[in-house]
């Protein structure tokens, strides 16, 4: 009984939230088509992330809602992107719908958009963490595995300055072990550690 009321709570919150969207649309397409202004997008999309936040500490969020919420958030992610590609807001638009999609499992389409705020935005403060994702759905997610593109992305990881010497050296490693995919690695490494103890 809680899991429908939960369930009919969410949909009618999704519901509300795309009727609120489609009202605002209305009454700007009524303004001689002109699209949603910057601060109307950024909106929406606060508006979103607060939706799926409250699903999420709700007690027994629903799968498929915080999913169909979760698209809705790339959807407008998206919009804002497309609007205004030189935005500073469109880097961490680009970040999160990367994000999103590692999320839904949706390894190609994260990797994508992780390639696009890249190239787009090549100073992107958190760029050492995009490179960490990127390399890890090489490594993890993508078969069969792509090999060449984990090197790139692990090289350029090399190559921020903001990497720890440690992480350096750890990086330096699984590229000459490149080879081995994740969990064998990450078992040659137990082993290793285990051996020195």
């Amino acid at each position: 009984m809680i899991n429908k009321a939960l369930f009919l709570f969410a949909f009618l919150l999704l519901l509300a939230s795309c009727k609120n969207q489609t009202a605002s649309k209305k009454t700007v397409s009524s303004k001689k088509n002109s699209p949603l202004s910057r601060n109307e997008l950024v909106s929406s999309i606060k508006q979103m992330e607060d939706s799926i936040m409250s699903l999420t500490n709700s007690p027994k969020p629903s799968a498929k809602i915080l999913s169909l919420s979760n698209v809705e958030l790339i959807n407008r992610l998206v919009s804002f992107y497309q609007a205004f590609p030189k935005d500073p807001f469109s880097a961490e638009c680009l970040f999160k719908i990367h994000e999103k999609y590692s999320e839904l499992q949706a390894p190609k389409k994260a990797l994508d958009y992780g390639d696009t705020l890249l190239v787009n935005f090549s100073n992107y403060p958190n760029r050492e963490f995009l490179l960490e994702s990127m390399c890890a759905i090489y490594d993890v997610d993508i078969l069969p595995r792509d090999t060449t593109s984990l090197r790139k992305y692990y090289t350029l990881l090399l190559k921020e300055s903001t990497v720890t010497p440690e992480k350096r050296k750890e990086i330096q490693m699984r590229l000459k072990y490149i080879g081995m995919n994740f969990f064998e690695y990450t078992e040659f490494k137990n082993k290793q550690t285990s051996n020195v103890n």
